[in-house]
């Protein structure tokens, strides 16, 4: 027999959950456990947009890093965009690029090179930028921990405005401005934005002074949101949200482009598209080739030139992928040897440094524990950091500061570096941190292998008309998650390995008369296969496919379990019952 291999966290049974205007009873059931109390209330979160934008002139410094920008677009000064080599810096970089564009500025552009330059502000590129007549420095998702650098910066002549999302490790840096909503003085009410947030509202900001009406950069803001995993609610979710509807009517070749090898269908691009799709190609350049590579595709307007960069970022993503599987592959087993639920320490001096975070982040899904992931560059060793939400990755990494040579990051993901010797004491140190971090004496740990659901259903509801008003609830993100369902019901037609290396299940199920397909990603090779004709309880997220040339619906398997050993077996009865009520009173249990 055939138990879960995580644990089933089912909610409570809601018998009388209020009603929502289009929606049937399982969502309303999902919509009353997140909190939601009435229409409006509904409709404000779904539709956000420009409304959910709030007045950037309450984020510390904001005014003043405006008002230095007009000044130097009034003195001709030249004016440099400094990134990261993340998605989200990149598209910060190429939103200051259009908007400065669109009111007269051709601004320098420096995203360091991960391997030779590393995260942040560097003396050494600075000097660079000095060199070549640059007055006012911009910094996009990066500068808020780099005191130093901003000073060397002063002594060489520039002003530095800092935009960043990243917290404070100590003093802010003596910035002309530091426009960080984490900084400990501001009280935005919207703290979670990313770097390309940041950059959204402050170069809107600009353009709307200006009078000029720049399309895209709520498009190209959209993505890098997307990738940094921002919360989809506040303003997060209305920049998505605006950007996504951009990037339907754009007429930006590069961006067409992009969309054409990246999105399902380009003409209606998703949020899936952008974290599916779009947002790893941008990655992939700033992870193991040149992030220069990314930002002029999202810059350019030539169609010509547009296919031609987007054919060798799509290369470029290939070779990313490859390295991935293989580092995924071996970083699993080391991960083996280190059993528990706390947070877990891992090297290979042979990957590429710039998959560390693509390595950190499968692991930390899959383990669901802190994972910390490192690679060799010199005599130093760069990191990347994942967790689940009761873990605090900024806030663990200062905890380890003595030991490392630099560090940052926010509440999900953060990086560090150290010397290749201190690689000892950091593990141990990582590893006896303690969960949830920071420790909450109000709380039990979170454990391991936990599944949280949010609605059981008979596999009878399971249909177009529930997908639907599922799909209304995006964008997904954290802090509204997809939608992870319990079904009963099912009966095994055939169960069956599928990928290069047997990595992924494919289940085929029925349903009464009908058949129904389910797959899961990255499947232990140890879990036993379903048998043919047994009864089945699965836990996934309904999802839309497309299987030769036709639209279908599918499960995207989390956990599965024969039904006599599912947790659902103690509430079979009443499932069964609430199979029968008519249709058009669809009913949730759990």
């Amino acid at each position: 027999m055939i138990a879960p291999r995580l644990e089933w966290l089912l909610p409570e049974p809601l018998l009388d959950p209020p009603a929502f205007a289009g929606f049937g009873r399982p969502v309303a059931t999902l919509l009353a456990r997140r909190g939601f109390r009435d229409d409006d209330g509904l409709r404000a979160f779904l539709e956000a947009g420009e409304a959910g934008l709030h007045d950037v002139s309450l984020m510390a410094d904001a005014d003043v890093a405006l008002a230095r920008i007009e000044r130097a677009l009034a003195a001709g000064e030249r004016i440099a965009i400094w990134g990261d080599y993340d998605a989200d810096g990149m598209t910060a970089v190429a939103v200051w690029s259009i908007a400065l564009r669109a009111v007269g500025a051709e601004a320098a552009r420096h995203v360091p090179s991960r391997l030779a330059e590393g995260y942040g502000l560097s003396r050494a590129g600075l000097e660079r930028l000095a060199a070549s007549g640059v007055g006012l420095v911009i910094t996009c998702d990066c500068g808020v921990v780099n005191v130093a650098e901003v000073e060397d910066a002063r002594r060489l002549g520039m002003d530095v405005i800092v935009t960043d999302h990243h917290l404070p490790s100590g003093p802010l840096p003596n910035a002309l401005a530091v426009v960080d909503p984490h900084r400990p003085d501001c009280a935005y009410p919207d703290p979670d934005l990313t770097g390309a947030g940041i950059a959204f509202k402050l170069a809107a900001a600009l353009v709307a002074r200006r009078g000029v009406t720049v399309p895209d950069l709520a498009a190209i803001a959209a993505i890098g949101t997307v990738a940094d995993m921002a919360p989809m609610t506040g303003e997060s979710r209305a920049i998505v949200r605006l950007g996504v509807a951009e990037l339907a009517a754009t007429q930006r070749a590069g961006l067409r482009a992009l969309l054409a090898r990246a999105a399902d269908h380009p003409e209606q691009p998703t949020a899936r598209d952008l974290a599916f799709g779009l947002a790893p190609r941008i990655n992939a350049a700033g992870r193991i080739d040149d992030a220069e590579l990314a930002i002029s595709l999202l810059l350019e307007e030539d169609p010509a030139a547009a296919e031609r960069i987007a054919d060798e970022l799509e290369e470029v993503h290939r070779r990313r992928r490859e390295l991935t599987v293989a580092a995924v592959e071996i970083a699993t087993k080391l991960a083996a040897t280190d059993p528990g639920s706390g947070p877990v320490a891992i090297r290979d001096d042979e990957w590429a440094p710039g998959i560390v975070g693509l390595v950190a982040g499968r692991l930390s899904d899959a383990l669901g524990r802190p994972v910390a992931v490192a690679a060799r560059i010199g005599e130093e060793l760069r990191g990347s950091v994942r967790a689940p939400l009761d873990f605090h990755v900024a806030a663990a990494l200062e905890a380890c500061a003595p030991m490392l040579s630099k560090r940052g990051g926010h509440a999900g993901a953060g990086g560090f570096s150290l010397p290749a010797e201190g690689w000892n004491a950091f593990a141990a140190a990582w590893g006896a941190l303690p969960r949830p971090y920071p420790p909450d004496p109000a709380r039990s740990p979170e454990r391991a292998g936990r599944l949280a659901i949010d609605l059981v259903l008979p596999a009878a509801h399971l249909g177009w008309a529930l997908a639907d008003e599922i799909d209304r609830l995006a964008p997904f993100g954290p802090g509204h998650v997809e939608p992870i369902l319990a079904v009963t019901g099912l009966t095994v037609v055939e169960a069956r390995r599928v990928g290069a290396g047997a990595e992924h299940l494919a289940i085929r199920l029925r349903r009464g008369a009908e058949t129904f397909d389910a797959i899961g990603f990255g499947t232990p090779l140890d879990r036993p296969l379903p048998e043919a004709e047994s009864g089945l309880d699965l836990v996934g997220t309904l999802e839309r496919d497309e299987f030769q040339g036709m639209p279908r619906l599918r499960l995207r398997i989390l956990d599965y379990a024969d039904a006599g050993e599912s947790p659902l077996a103690a509430r079979r009865l009443a499932i069964t019952q609430d199979a029968l009520r008519p249709a058009a009173d669809p009913v949730a249990i759990g």
